[in-house]
């Protein structure tokens, strides 16, 4: 399925995707939400509009047939993109880099009178948080990251931390209604790109990095041991025999290339895929505590707790909602 469309105004790309779904309006003047139709796939989102020039747009959808998107971009457009679970790719006119959306990974793009062709799967679940902005009104902010504004594009890419994780769960269960809910939903996302735009600058100084390419593979190849052995992950020195680099240097260059310890990266990502797996809501947290490495019921909840602001349990029964 190809899907085809032309925005000339930051409000024709809700106005579009909203009849395309058949978005319908809610009892606030400026949500509209919807499900995804059947003969489409299966899901729902909602669409925003926080103040002029700026809209947010919550979406958990499955394609039940690969999907592409050719839109035209004929305004400066502002976009934080962040990918929450499953994947894609997208690519813009005059640029040879094609750009993937993996699980976990955030985007701030910029388009302006520019072509986008963009890809997903048939059959994978895409849960996504937008936050669009008419970039006109944000040129602060492009003197800020360094960027002239009669560009067509530009991307700057970072991971999805645990702050950012924790504000994109309080974005989907907000637990106000009315303008408070319109207020709370603003400062959220004003908050995630102050957020993400901190972090990227942060990763940004940490390329800069003295570390010779070929350790720095082996750095990254110690990151994908980590993340396929979670549950049981092998000691700093038996992680550096895996991958044939002395311990003390993977241990300072793990932290310079991803600004944070071996057991700070386990941590994080345990945390991460704990909370993936109570929200899909099939197993009790004693159970996701255990798949992802944790014993002790009370030391997993505490470190849960620190990392998102809430109690597993009530994450539990708040996903459920």
């Amino acid at each position: 399925m190809n899907i085809q469309a032309e925005f000339a105004e930051l409000h024709d790309m809700t106005t579009n995707v909203c009849g395309y779904l058949n978005a319908v309006p809610q009892k606030e003047p400026y949500e509209q939400t919807g499900k995804l139709a059947p003969e489409y796939g299966e899901g729902q989102f909602s669409f925003i509009q926080l103040r002029d020039g700026m809209e947010l747009q919550l979406s958990d959808m499955i394609w039940r047939e690969d999907v592409t998107f050719d839109m035209g971009v004929r305004y400066p457009h502002l976009e934080l993109a962040l990918n929450i679970e499953g994947s894609g790719c997208w690519s813009a006119e005059g640029q040879q880099r094609e750009i993937s959306n993996e699980s976990g990974s955030a985007q701030l793009v910029y388009f302006n009178d520019v072509r986008i062709h963009m890809e997903h799967r048939k059959n994978k679940r895409i849960v996504q948080a937008e936050l669009r902005m008419d970039a006109r009104l944000w040129q602060p902010l492009f003197q800020e990251l360094g960027v002239r504004m009669e560009k067509s594009f530009f991307c700057f890419e970072d991971l999805i931390g645990p702050k950012l994780q924790v504000l994109v769960q309080q974005l989907q269960s907000c637990p106000y209604s009315g303008s408070a809910k319109r207020l709370f939903l603003e400062g959220k996302c004003l908050e995630l790109l102050a957020s993400f735009i901190y972090e990227a600058n942060d990763g940004r100084a940490r390329k800069g990095s003295s570390l010779k390419t070929e350790d720095i593979d082996k750095i990254y190849s110690a990151r994908d041991i980590l993340l396929q052995t979670l549950a049981q992950p092998p000691s700093l020195l038996a992680l550096s025999r895996k991958i044939s680099l002395n311990d003390y240097k993977l241990k300072i260059g793990f932290k310079e290339v991803f600004g944070m310890t071996v057991f700070e990266f386990v941590r994080q990502q345990r945390m991460e895929k704990a909370r993936l797996l109570l929200e899909k809501g099939s197993l009790n947290v004693s159970q996701a505590a255990s798949l992802v490495g944790y014993n002790n019921f009370s030391h997993f909840a505490a470190l849960f707790k620190k990392t998102y602001g809430v109690n597993p349990s009530d994450y539990v029964r708040d996903a459920a909602h």
